[in-house]
């Protein structure tokens, strides 16, 4: 048998360096091939785990929070008066997210391009309101900064996402 020695320079071969940068690529990135859904679903279950109606609780008898596949978040609060609130925004159209509070509780801030947070009163005594705002506020509770950096990628990842599409 004959052994060639090869002297080592400190460079791979180049079929090592592929193999070590696509094991890299696709562990590092596994997120990046998630579907829509898969985003909308987990963003979807953090917020309904931290959100908690304001102070009002005893005065609201449902809260639903909703998000679709085409990026529409919806929320409806019912008080126990009848009186409905509901907002409505499409994630591709959020620039920034924000929160203010601390681990305890604070709000979540969804601050959009323009007027694209549909507000809607129904069965209001002070009358039916139909406006538009350019942020949208959920109370949240329990919050672990490692929720809100992972509920703002989720967000984002669904934003680039639909905007592809």
């Amino acid at each position: 048998m004959y052994f060639k020695h090869m002297r080592y320079t400190g460079v791979l071969p180049i079929s090592s360096i592929l193999i070590c940068l696509s094991i890299i690529f696709l562990s590092a990135s596994g997120r990046q091939y998630d579907s829509i859904h898969q985003f909308a679903e987990r963003v979807l279950v953090r917020l309904n785990k931290m959100h908690h109606p304001e102070s009002e609780l005893l005065k609201i008898r449902k809260c639903e929070l909703l998000l679709s596949d085409e990026g529409f978040l919806r929320y409806r609060k019912t008080y126990i008066s009848g009186k409905q609130e509901y907002y409505s925004l499409n994630i591709t159209r959020v620039s920034s997210i924000d929160y203010i509070g601390d681990t305890g509780s604070g709000n979540l801030l969804l601050k959009t391009m323009e007027d694209d947070v549909i507000v809607q009163t129904f069965n209001d005594r002070d009358g039916n309101v139909d406006s538009m705002a350019t942020h949208f506020r959920l109370d949240l509770h329990t919050v672990e900064p490692e929720d809100l950096v992972a509920l703002q990628d989720d967000i984002l990842g669904m934003k680039l996402l639909l905007k592809k599409n």
